[in-house]
């Protein structure tokens, strides 16, 4: 078995472990009998449970990552002056954490991960720096000029934030069904321009 299959098997059957008893009861031991190897051979790939969750998290932000470029991409340039490029941003988000809910819930719990990790660092900052950018290129065209892009970015994370893990949690659609999360992000968009 190559190891590179043998690293993906480890997250993978991480992620499963995770999903089962949670991040906090997730065991090295009980990860690699998921994947039938001993605990040993997890050393070979992380030095420890925290290092495994560092990786999950790292991927989790290169999906991201991949999935935000995507949304905003699919965007018109005609849509950036409108917010629609950052209500796009917001739904890739959401649409993550539903996808991926236990890379999600790694990703933003710095006590089970090496939060200094330089690859963490770095994609963590790619993924702000992709925020301030999208919102930058919109106040370019005229889109919430008066308030600093980094404010304007913080913001709009925590609220997009908030609605992702409410509509990962199904909390938002039973405790409000009529609600259009598609319309919700366009408000949270407008809101934000109105904050200039």
């Amino acid at each position: 078995m190559r190891h590179v299959d043998l690293r993906q098997r480890i997250l993978r059957a991480a992620e499963q472990e995770i999903a089962t008893c949670g991040p906090a009861k997730a065991s090295l031991r009980a990860i690699a009998r998921r994947v039938g190897v001993s605990h040993q051979a997890t050393a070979h790939h992380f030095e420890d449970r925290a290092g495994l969750f560092t990786a999950l998290a790292v991927e989790g932000f290169e999906l991201l990552l991949e999935k935000t470029t995507a949304a905003v991409d699919a965007t018109g340039e005609d849509d950036i002056a409108s917010g629609a490029q950052v209500a796009a941003s917001g739904a890739a988000y959401v649409g993550f954490a539903i996808q991926h809910p236990t890379m999600f819930d790694v990703m933003f719990r710095p006590e089970l991960l090496h939060a200094q990790d330089p690859r963490l660092l770095d994609v963590r900052r790619l993924h702000r720096d992709l925020l301030v950018q999208i919102i930058t290129a919109a106040q370019a065209q005229g889109w919430g000029v008066a308030v600093p892009a980094e404010e304007l970015a913080a913001t709009g994370w925590a609220t997009v934030h908030g609605l992702a893990v409410l509509q990962r949690d199904a909390q938002l659609t039973e405790l409000l069904p009529e609600a259009d999360l598609g319309q919700l992000l366009g408000r949270v968009a407008r809101a934000l321009d109105a904050l200039a």
